[in-house]
């Protein structure tokens, strides 16, 4: 037995039901979705809506609130050239600015070998030197202020003792981690030719 979903009659074969159904129901029948119909709708309607909130997550990332901070290193790269393993430690410096419209908070600082340091410099004081995370020396509970506007510099400096040996192109990074909602952790990378 089986039984018409719209008027409830049951009928012995899925055939009886279905001659029903066209002589009976056949605007009711056009009208009501297949099961198949509903389930690609519901897909449709998810795929939609995924995407819907990407193109806002990224909209936002891309374009952070009127009254955000928003930091800029420039350059945002560094080529150190050939630094002689026997003269020591070089310095080149990056100005960090804050185009924003509201204050840049600069929480913290890593550099991605030992190698490598960094500090920044504002209004004349010079921070605390940050290196490789996860080694002890970088300063905790950090915090330097930059007003919209203003900028500070940042002092990377590459050490070729710490790898007396090592000859050859060397790619470092400096990682600054702030407030700004579009780069809170923004990267300098420098490249480095060691020679003797």
């Amino acid at each position: 037995m089986v039984r018409c979903g719209i008027c409830e009659r049951d009928f012995n074969s899925k055939e009886a039901l279905e001659m029903h159904n066209r002589s009976k129901h056949s605007e009711n029948l056009k009208r009501r979705l297949s099961l198949a119909q509903k389930k690609n709708i519901t897909k449709y309607i998810l795929t939609f809506a995924i995407l819907a909130i990407l193109i806002f997550l990224i909209s936002w990332r891309l374009i952070p609130p009127e009254d955000a901070p928003l930091i800029n290193l420039n350059p945002a790269s560094l080529d150190f050239g050939a630094v002689s393993q026997s003269r020591g430690a070089v310095i080149k410096e990056v100005i960090l600015a804050n185009e924003g419209n509201s204050d840049l908070v600069i929480d913290g600082m890593e550099t991605s070998c030992g190698c490598t340091s960094a500090t920044l410099v504002y209004e004349g004081k010079e921070s605390p030197r940050f290196g490789m995370a996860n080694h002890g020396t970088n300063p905790d509970n950090f915090q330097l202020t930059i007003p919209p506007g203003n900028t500070a510099q940042l002092k990377i400096r590459y050490d070729p003792n710490v790898h007396k040996t090592m000859r050859g192109a060397v790619t470092r990074s400096v990682y600054i981690t702030s407030n700004d909602p579009r780069n809170s952790r923004e990267e300098v990378r420098i490249n480095v030719n060691q020679v003797d």
